[in-house]
Order: C-alpha cells, then structure tokens, then sequence
C-alpha cells in the first residue's frame, strides 16, 4: 500500500526515502529486466527506422492456398482477428497486509478508434507474485496491422485488509488512467502487453474528513516504462514458430545454459526468439527445458518450460510455453536453480509445418505456421514495430508423405537473421550464433545477400514492407546447401 500522507511525516529522513525506493525498485527490477528486453527485442530487428508505407486492405492472397511462386511455402494463418493479451504481473508489499485491484474495461486507442476489453474482470492480489491474463480480439479495421498509442488503465475496486481490518473502495482517484504505450497487432498473431502492478500502485489518502483510494501514476510509469523509452508499456508478439532442428549436426546447434543440453527445437517470433530441449510430449505436466534467447544474449535469457498441445481426433492444437522468474521473496538460497520460481508469463507455439489425419473428417489437415513446403523455405517475420526489419528464417528440411497421405518435413540445415528492406539486404547466421548477442554487430558468420522486387499478396510489386508477402534474394556466395536465389514469404495474413 502506498500511504500517500506518510510521504509528507517522512521527507525529512532523505536517507530512509532513497533506500525505500532504490528496494522497491531492485525487487521490480529484478522481474522486470527480462520482460524489459523482451519487450525490447525488436530493437535488434527494427532500428531501421519505424515508417509505416500505405495502410491499404490487408491481403489474404498469400494465405487462402494459392500460391504464386513455384516452390515457396503458403502461410498457414487463421483468418481470425488479432489477440491482445494484458498480462498484470503483481507482488511485493508488507507482510500481513493484502491489497487487491479489481480491473476491467480497459481501452486501447489508435488513429482509428478504440477497443475495450470488455467486462470480464480480473482480481488482482497486489501483494502476492502472480501472473494473470485478460485477453481481447481486435479486428484490423481493413489495416495491415494497428499500432495502439494508448492504454486507458481501469480498476473497479481496490481492497485494503490490514492490522486496522477491511477497506473497500469502488472509487479510485486517478482513475482511468491514460498510459503512452507502444502495442501492434496481427491478423492471425498474438500480442502480449505485459503491466506491472505492486501494492505502492494503489493507496489511500486523507482527503478532508474522508480516507480514499488513490491510484499513483508516476509510480506505475515508474515500474513499467524501461529507462530511456519513450512510452510506459511496449507490448510484443507471443506467439511462436517452432522448427524441429535434432536432425542438425549437434555442432551446428546452441545450447541451453544450466546444463539443459543442446537444443533440438528453435522458436521466431518476429520479436524474439528461444531455444529448448528434450521431449515437451513426454515429462509430464511441467514440460521440458525452453529459454527465451533474446537480444542482451544468453545471459540475460529467460528460462521456463514448454509443452504439447492436445491431440483431438487427430488434430493437434498449438503447443505452450511458460516462463519463470526466481521469486524475490524466496530468501532460503541465492541459488537460482534451487529458488522458488514464479511465472512470468505463458504463450503458444505451433510448429512450422505439420500435418495430421483427422480421424473424425478422413482428410489430411494442417496445423503448422506454413503448408505445401519444400526442399528450401525462407520465411521473415514481422516485428512489432512492423517497419524495414523483419526476422528471417532459411532452411532445408527432407519432405516425406506417410501411408495415411499426411506429410512430414525434417530440418536438414537452418539460418537465422534479418531482412533488411532499407537496404535490400539480407543477413543470416549459423543458428549455433544464436544465444551470442554479439553474433549481428561482430558479423560472426554472416552471409549476406541482396534483396530484389517485393510483392503483394496479389503478385503485384510493392516497396511497402507492410504490403509485402514475398521477396526475391540472391546470394553471390550461398551458404552450403541453400539456392543462390530464391523466394521469402512472409507471416502475415
């Protein structure tokens, strides 16, 4: 709870005040950090500039099974709105006290209108570590995707229980609350918009003869907004592909840190990518090794746990990954391996390609990212900022067809990088480079090709990278394995 006219009866010890606030911000900071990066992710991919090039209809050509390039792979993206995740993550505050935020209703704005998230409503134990999600569908008003400026914060209730009893409150000062933030969203793609909320978020104050709840603004951007950024709130693209890569030479392969072994799945998201290992079908209810790989490296990565989805007359729904923080109130070691974990957040993975033999219909049904793939696929991936920079993705894989007509595709060989639209270049990396944060500015392996017309969904040319479904490249010096020229689709609906 954040007294706010305790404020007043302590500013004479500057001491007490600083070491107050330099704890309470190390406890936030220490959860924050890795979501902080994350968010930040798209730095790597997007500091190319931030221009959006002709708004325009969004394109399902590329996506409705027809192809226009021989040998290119056709995105596999449901036509289904955009997903916007709030993930409140709470925690810290006296022992003994319990404060809870009611939230709902809270509205999303950008040049074309707003959207609420409804009246579903989440409690929200301020003083206990939690994560909990409210999720709301947004539809494209037409666009290529909707970048929101603004987030109206909206809390219902706030409850006190304290050594003085109970306080309810369903009316907050200071709220709504209107917050800078920086979210855009995709057709067919998820968008998670991480909230930081502690018990100093909420309070009371003595107003007159009354006591009210007040809602703290310049605490929350204090928790929230990362040093330097301009907005409070970055959200960033949860969803993920995932490419079975344990037919790789283990030499070729990254390996996950505290001694979780080499990887055999790697996951793109256009903001951010992961590495895991072992078998997520086969350890039970807690899910085998994942770590978020992201641009600071390996040492500020963010591990967790990752498991299949569910098989339902054949068809398998997409996969999840949970990850986890080492809980701050847990003072019995300093061991992170031993801590108590608690979770930071959870997405969903689909693989990049996957058929099944859907027993209930008698066809052969795809569930993964891409369909009708080939000996070499290239793929880029938009980033939140969704300008010039889009993460790319080349491989080979051996394509099989079994005895019930579904195909498998197994990963031979696999490159990760950048496209840069700017410049029409591309740059790609061995995938051994991945967890070196280094690897783009040391050039550390890097081959690099030229990026020539790109198209619409439709096959008509365009220079806007929000238009663009494919690209052409060529390599003067292929890596070993892949074309000297050929064909990048792209993951947009």
């Amino acid at each position: 709870m954040h007294n706010f006219t305790e404020d007043l009866i302590y500013c004479d010890s500057l001491s007490t005040i600083e070491g107050m606030i330099m704890h309470r911000q190390i406890d936030w900071k220490t959860i924050k950090w890795t979501l902080g990066v994350l968010a930040l992710g798209a730095v790597l991919f997007g500091c190319a500039g931030n221009s959006v090039i002709g708004g325009g209809t969004t394109s399902t050509t590329s996506t409705t099974g027809v192809t226009l390039f021989d040998n290119v792979a056709t995105v596999n993206l449901s036509d289904v709105p955009a997903s916007m995740q709030y993930v409140f993550l709470t925690g810290a505050g006296r022992a003994g006290d319990e404060e809870t935020a009611t939230v709902r209703n809270l509205l999303a704005t950008d040049t074309f209108g707003q959207v609420s998230s409804g009246l579903l409503q989440k409690t929200l134990t301020l003083t206990q570590y939690q994560a909990q999600i409210l999720a709301t569908n947004v539809d494209l008003a037409q666009q290529q995707s909707r970048n929101f400026n603004t987030i109206q914060l909206n809390a219902v209730n706030y409850t006190l229980t304290d050594s003085n009893g109970t306080q309810s409150f369903n009316s907050i000062n200071n709220i709504p609350s209107d917050q800078p933030v920086q979210v855009r969203v995709f057709k067919g793609r998820t968008t998670m918009i991480p909230i930081f909320l502690d018990p100093d978020t909420f309070g009371t104050e003595v107003v007159g003869p009354n006591t009210e709840a007040m809602f703290d603004p310049n605490w929350f951007d204090t928790i929230n907004r990362i040093q330097g950024d301009t907005v409070a709130v970055r959200g960033f693209l949860s969803d993920y592909m995932c490419f079975n890569v344990s037919n790789m030479n283990p030499g070729d392969l990254p390996s996950l840190s505290q001694g979780n072994g080499v990887a055999t799945k790697v996951f793109f998201s256009g903001d951010g990518f992961a590495i895991a290992s072992g078998d997520a079908a086969n350890t039970g209810v807690t899910g085998a090794p994942f770590e978020l790989i992201l641009q600071a490296g390996q040492g500020a990565s963010v591990i967790g746990r990752y498991s299949t989805g569910a098989t339902i007359g054949g068809i398998a729904t997409p996969g999840t990954y949970t990850t986890q923080q080492v809980d701050p109130s847990d003072v019995t070691t300093t061991d992170p391996v031993l801590a108590h974990k608690i979770t930071s957040f959870q997405g969903q993975w689909r693989m990049h390609f996957n058929q099944n033999f859907n027993t209930l219909t008698g066809k052969v049904e795809d569930t993964g990212y891409l369909k009708n793939v080939h000996a070499f696929e290239a793929i880029s991936i938009p980033t939140n900022l969704d300008d010039e920079r889009q993460q790319v993705v080349m491989f080979t894989e051996s394509v099989s067809t079994g005895v019930n007509g579904a195909k498998t595709a197994t990963v031979t060989n696999l490159m990760w990088g950048y496209l840069d639209l700017a410049t029409k270049k591309v740059f790609i990396y061995p995938l051994a480079n991945i967890t070196d944060p280094d690897t783009t500015t040391n050039h550390t392996g890097e081959v690099v090709g030229d990026i020539g017309t790109m198209y619409t969904g439709s096959g008509a040319s365009t220079l806007s990278p929000q238009q663009m479904r494919y690209a052409k490249f060529t390599f003067s010096a292929a890596p070993a394995g892949f074309p000297s020229s050929g064909t990048i689709v792209v993951l947009r609906k």
